[in-house]
């Protein structure tokens, strides 16, 4: 048998490279196993003698995957997570856990996994996951080709799965495990019906979560409350104390990719990020909506873009397959990500669910083009929101709540470390005005008092703060405008194209140094802070 630990390939990143912070970026992504080792667990998972194909599938961000193909003709799919991924252990134990639940529970086109291993602790030397290998064919390969018609119809069936998720609510917030990969795994109701029944399942639990946003820029190194929580209240407390932690313990910061910073156009300051915090945890409570149903707990597949999604090779309106359940965590429902990524529109959320009228403005050629296909995508996300109104009610109220000022606070939150303290703040200001409007301040006896204390001084300087920030965002925005096509999404870009965008970046670095840099001091200041590698 072929001797597959001489692939180097097979234990590194692959699919390009990075032009921020690249050797710690292709660090994280590296993970060296026993290749012989998975194949020939993999292949006694199945029943099979022998693994005679390994392939390494395109990488992902978190994880390497394999096709596995068996002397008996079976293939299936490896996954061994990288270092990146999340919390060791737990992350990979969610992840297995959580599809058996929607595969069996939910009745949901979810890979069977064949065996895996949540320690490193093994002999193959690390994580994995050995699944069956998904039929059909990836939504990406097809979509572009079919009918709007069929578009809705793959929709429609995508809205009766979401139903099925959104009919059991569960009695805590945070991920879903097997009791037996935990420690202590608490005994009570996990879930209750719609139809109102309690459900105490002894083989699954509420634990820790997984989420991404709880282990970024060096967050899985501190020492957090990751849960489970009982109460809502509690899990959104503890976003405020996690963002805390890691502006105090973390050092240096990370510098934001989606501003520039720097003298004469926005300079992040610890006092501003503690300060936002110390607002959010007095007003988050009152920031939630009333309805008991927006922030009862769910399973949600959060990251439907069209490679995650398989559909039937002969009706590519039914769908056949989910993958990548990894960091899927029990959340309340205004925090999941409603909207299907497959549904790929980027412009202004339409006001109401009429169909979009197209202007003829005397386009031709290209710019025609882009006008077609803007006004086909909103046409194409409103027939989609029409059908979550319809078929899940309560997804439809929560896609209105995140359109309100209190959810952007709620989101802003999640990220104060990085960025957004300013427009943070700059809300909180808006926010003393609407207070008494808010349903749960008005349901409160006697009526409260807006908790923060924000004199006229400290009024101009989140004001102006907020000016700073703001050009501090277009001016990123006219960046990834000027580099279109280079702009490197999740900082990675292809190989053949690290040394142009590269060039193009230090190029308008410097731009922008002798624009706003008065000084020698300033200049230097501003390099220093540019996000991107020298």
């Amino acid at each position: 048998m072929p001797d597959w630990n001489n692939q180097d390939d097979f234990f590194q990143f692959t699919r390009g490279t990075f032009v921020r912070n690249e050797a710690e970026q292709l660090a994280s992504r590296r993970v060296k196993f026993d290749m012989n080792e998975l194949t020939r667990v993999a292949s006694s998972s199945v029943g099979a003698d022998s693994c005679i194909m390994a392939k390494k599938l395109p990488d992902g961000m978190y994880n390497r995957t394999f096709l596995l193909s068996m002397d008996d003709g079976q293939e299936v799919i490896a996954k061994v997570p990288n270092p990146n991924s999340g919390a060791p252990y737990f992350t990979t134990a969610s992840e297995v856990a959580t599809m058996d639940f929607a595969r069996h529970t939910l009745n949901a086109p979810v890979p069977k996994v064949f065996k895996y291993e949540c320690r490193s602790s093994n002999p193959v030397g690390a994580e994995f996951i050995i699944m069956e290998k998904v039929a059909g064919v990836q939504l990406s390969q097809v979509w572009s080709k079919m009918e709007l018609v069929d578009k809705m119809k793959l929709r429609l069936d995508l809205a009766r799965l979401q139903s099925s998720w959104l009919s059991l609510k569960f009695t805590g917030y945070g991920a879903l495990y097997y009791s037996r990969d935990l420690e202590n795994p608490p005994r009570n109701v996990l879930y209750t019906k719609s139809s109102g029944e309690s459900v105490s399942d002894e083989n699954f639990a509420i634990g820790p979560v997984t989420g991404r946003d709880w282990f970024d820029e060096g967050r899985g190194n501190l020492l957090l409350d990751r849960g489970p929580w009982k109460c809502v209240h509690d899990y959104y407390n503890a976003i405020a104390n996690r963002e805390k932690s890691a502006i105090s313990e973390i050092k240096p910061a990370p510098k934001p990719t989606v501003m520039v910073c720097g003298p004469g156009i926005y300079q992040p300051r610890i006092s501003d990020k503690l300060a936002a915090i110390d607002s959010y945890l007095k007003i988050n409570d009152a920031l939630l909506p009333t309805e008991s149903s927006l922030i009862s707990s769910h399973i949600w597949h959060n990251d439907l873009h069209a490679e995650n999604i398989f559909v039937d090779p002969l009706d590519h309106t039914r769908i056949s397959g989910i993958i990548d359940w990894q960091g899927m965590d029990l959340l309340p429902l205004i925090e999941h990500n409603i909207d299907p990524s497959f549904i790929e529109y980027t412009g202004p959320e339409p006001d109401t669910l009429e169909p979009p009228q197209l202007k003829d403005t005397g386009l031709r050629g290209a710019e025609k083009a882009a006008a077609l296909k803007q006004y086909f995508d909103e046409a194409l996300f409103i027939a989609s929101r029409k059908i979550t109104l319809k078929r899940l009610p309560n997804a439809y109220a929560a896609t209105q709540f995140q359109r309100t000022d209190a959810f952007n606070l709620l989101i802003l939150a999640r990220r104060l470390f990085e960025f957004g303290e300013a427009h943070f703040n700059s809300l909180v200001l808006s926010l003393r005005q609407a207070w008494p409007t808010l349903p749960a301040v008005q349901a409160s006896l006697p009526p409260r008092e807006f908790p923060v204390s924000i004199d006229e001084t400290r009024s101009q300087e989140i004001k102006s703060s907020s000016e700073s920030a703001l050009l501090a965002m277009q001016l990123m925005d006219e960046v990834k405008g000027r580099l279109g096509p280079l702009w490197p999404d999740k900082d990675a870009v292809a190989y053949e194209d690290y040394g142009r965008t590269k060039s193009a970046l230090c190029e308008i670095r410097e731009e922008i140094v002798m624009r706003f840099g008065k000084t020698e001091d300033e200049r230097e200041e501003l390099r220093k802070l540019w996000p991107f590698d020298d």
